[in-house]
């Protein structure tokens, strides 16, 4: 069990095993959904190997309706502020609040984009605790994001530890001005930037972002798209930045974005806006990183499998939301043929 979780952690360092995509089928699962035992279940889509093997939209719309993936679109932030990187634009250790202007004195000074990428700046905000100061939910009430960001206190008993971590704390107020940050470095506004640097190349057309009344992007999440659009995130990815021979962003910052800098469970780690999160394959647990959004929207990379998985879903602020996309999970690695084996893609004996 352990050498998996080791294998899912060098991800991005190691070819996959690749093999011919075969369709396959699932049957009780679309029972399953059908019925509604896991929840509303907007889309399943499956990649192997480039070809897509799966595709199914269970909500009774058109395939092109937008769904929106919440918080699994921090992980696309992850990949602009990846680009500049790369273009020697902005070091990952660059000081985030005097870049965006503020005083001299101001005691945020010290945080840089790293802390924000990993959730472990010295911000007193948790997404997951109402009453704190820097919670999602009081910057929506405001019209300008950026000042209320810029304005949250730090912690008082804020550490680093040997590495130059401190604790994880999931703020999306800090991914929100990851993305003031890529405006302000490339002189683009973020979706502008995203859609000449990520998505037009990978053919994506289509995608609906939130935006604060004031007009500001939100780079934190809740971007609206195409379960087949998401395909491509994974491939780009698993490909390490590359898509149909063009190079994204370079496969070092896919390497760094899909190292694990926070463990937040048994065997979860976090990245740059990244998660790791092994699934149930009939091999054992699989080694996965993921874009995981409230509803149970999960985008999965499979490195051994040479495959990706998406799934949408609408179970917003449910208990049981990521168990149910975590279940739909478990039934494609069935069915999927495993790496060295071939099969007819039913997951049958």
């Amino acid at each position: 069990m352990m050498r998996a979780i080791v294998s899912g952690l060098l991800l991005g360092l190691v070819a996959p095993i690749t093999a011919a995509a075969q369709a396959i089928s699932l049957p009780e699962l679309e029972q399953q959904i059908a019925d509604r035992a896991l929840g509303k279940i907007v889309a399943v889509q499956v990649e192997q190997n480039g070809e897509t093997v799966y595709a199914q939209r269970f909500d009774r719309k058109n395939d092109d309706q937008l769904t929106d993936i919440r918080s699994a679109g921090k992980s696309l932030t992850a990949l602009a502020v990846g680009i500049l990187v790369d273009e020697g634009k902005l070091p990952v250790n660059t000081n985030v609040w005097p870049l965006l202007g503020s005083a001299a004195n101001d005691p945020r000074n010290d945080i840089t984009v790293r802390d924000l990428l990993t959730m472990s700046s010295s911000l007193d905000c948790s997404d997951s605790t109402l009453k704190s100061p820097g919670n999602e939910e009081r910057m929506y009430r405001t019209k300008v994001w950026r000042d209320f960001a810029m304005n949250i206190p730090v912690a008082g008993d804020y550490t680093r530890d040997d590495k130059g971590y401190g604790r994880f704390s999931y703020c999306t107020a800090g991914v929100f001005l990851l993305g003031q940050v890529v405006e302000e470095v490339s002189g683009q506004r973020f979706d502008d930037f995203m859609a000449e640097r990520v998505f037009r190349p990978l053919g994506i057309d289509d995608v609906k972002w939130t935006r604060s009344r004031s007009g500001e992007v939100q780079s934190g999440g809740q971007i609206q798209m195409r379960a087949d659009d998401l395909l491509k995130i994974g491939r780009l990815v698993l490909d390490g930045g590359k898509y149909r021979g063009q190079q994204i962003v370079s496969g070092e910052w896919i390497k760094q974005m899909l190292q694990p800098h926070s463990q937040t469970g048994p065997y979860n780690y976090y990245g740059y806006l990244w998660w790791f999160s092994p699934v149930t394959s009939p091999r054992g647990l699989e080694p996965s990183w993921m874009m995981m959004g409230n509803g149970g929207n999960i985008i999965s990379i499979y490195r051994e499998y040479d495959a990706v998985i998406v799934v949408q879903a609408r179970n917003y602020n449910k208990d049981d939301a990521h168990p149910n996309s975590f279940a739909i999970m478990r039934a494609v690695l069935e069915a999927l043929p495993a790496p060295n084996q071939k099969g007819d893609g039913s997951g049958a004996d």
